[in-house]
């Protein structure tokens, strides 16, 4: 039988998940403070001298954002790839290495504006309504943010080749693919639907003020109802953009996987799943943390660190440790 939480246990107040919140919150107005210039006309502008650009925010072209990013970090070093092996960004591929392999996903679960947006919409998960996936359609859609990683990586790779070694070829095909090359990222990122594509649509429709005029073509209304998909799918399925489509997530899961900080279980107070599976129920990411090792567990780098199996564990058997093994 299944260990059933008392009604004190029920009620025990929240203390990790509300820093998180409040950490959550902070980063997205740090991240997103030009959008508060224009609301309420104030000057913000000594923050832009404070402001690290982290890995994990919105594409630079936002007009809520003026520095550089996530996603923006993510196309540079796309961008860099295909323009030859001489634009490398060499320092930055190996400063967000490091970041990956001593925090793990810690940026993700804490720090990451799409993934505080996700994590708002759990708000609107009724117990009845939250979903979980079969083990084998999570394991296979999680995989499909490195397939496109994977197919953007062959053909940057392949395109940086030509750069380095038959430029006049390289030239053609630049002019062929438009803006390919420039925002590889740009059809794959929520946050770039978010923060930049769909306030540029509300403003076209706005300004002639007809819903029509949000879509310049086709590929814009597929754009905007496939975002609208997978927003409402991330209602039920909780960081549902996370687990499938987040190609910094991919990329860094292949570091993560070995990173310094991790949860750990401890083995004389897991009682295990038959009798509790509590920290696998609350999980948004579904990790199969009660098939993971006692001494530290990542979930195969998808582990955000948001500390809800901590947190919610009635035996107080999971903990936070930082391993320089």
């Amino acid at each position: 039988m299944r260990f059933l939480l008392s009604e004190t246990e029920k009620k025990q107040f929240p203390l990790v998940s509300v820093i998180r919140k409040a950490v959550q919150f902070l980063a997205f107005i740090l991240i997103n403070y030009t959008i508060f210039e224009t609301i309420f006309q104030i000057d913000l502008s000594v923050i832009t001298d404070l402001h690290i650009p982290y890995p994990f925010i919105q594409t630079p072209r936002s007009f809520l954002f003026n520095g550089n990013g996530g996603a923006g970090l993510m196309e540079h070093i796309l961008h860099s790839i295909g323009s030859g092996v001489d634009n490398l960004p060499f320092l930055l591929i190996g400063i967000l290495m490091l970041l990956s392999l001593v925090l793990g996903r810690f940026t993700c679960g804490w720090l990451c504006p799409v993934g505080f947006f996700q994590d708002i919409l759990s708000v609107f998960q009724k117990e009845s309504r939250r979903k979980k996936m079969s083990i084998q359609a999570d394991a296979a859609l999680k995989q499909v943010k490195k397939w496109i990683l994977g197919i953007l990586l062959v053909i940057m790779i392949f395109l940086g080749f030509m750069a380095t070694f038959n430029t006049v070829q390289y030239v053609s095909w630049k002019d062929s693919i438009g803006t390919f090359l420039r925002r590889p990222m740009a059809g794959f990122s929520l946050s770039e639907f978010l923060f930049y594509t769909l306030p540029r649509m509300i403003g076209m429709g706005v300004d002639q003020l007809s819903f029509t005029a949000m879509f310049e073509n086709g590929w814009s209304v597929f754009l905007f109802i496939f975002y609208l998909v997978i927003i409402a799918v991330s209602v039920f399925y909780p960081r549902f953009y996370c687990r499938t489509m987040c190609i910094y997530g991919a990329a860094a899961s292949y570091v993560s996987k070995f990173s310094m900080l991790k949860f750990s279980r401890n083995p004389v107070k897991c009682v295990g799943r038959r009798d509790c599976g509590i920290c696998e129920d609350v999980c948004p990411k579904q990790i199969r943390i009660l098939d993971e090792p006692f001494e530290g567990f990542t979930g195969e780098g998808e582990c955000n660190l948001c500390g809800k199996c901590s947190e919610n564990c009635p035996y107080g058997a999971i903990e936070l440790k930082f391993d320089f093994e």
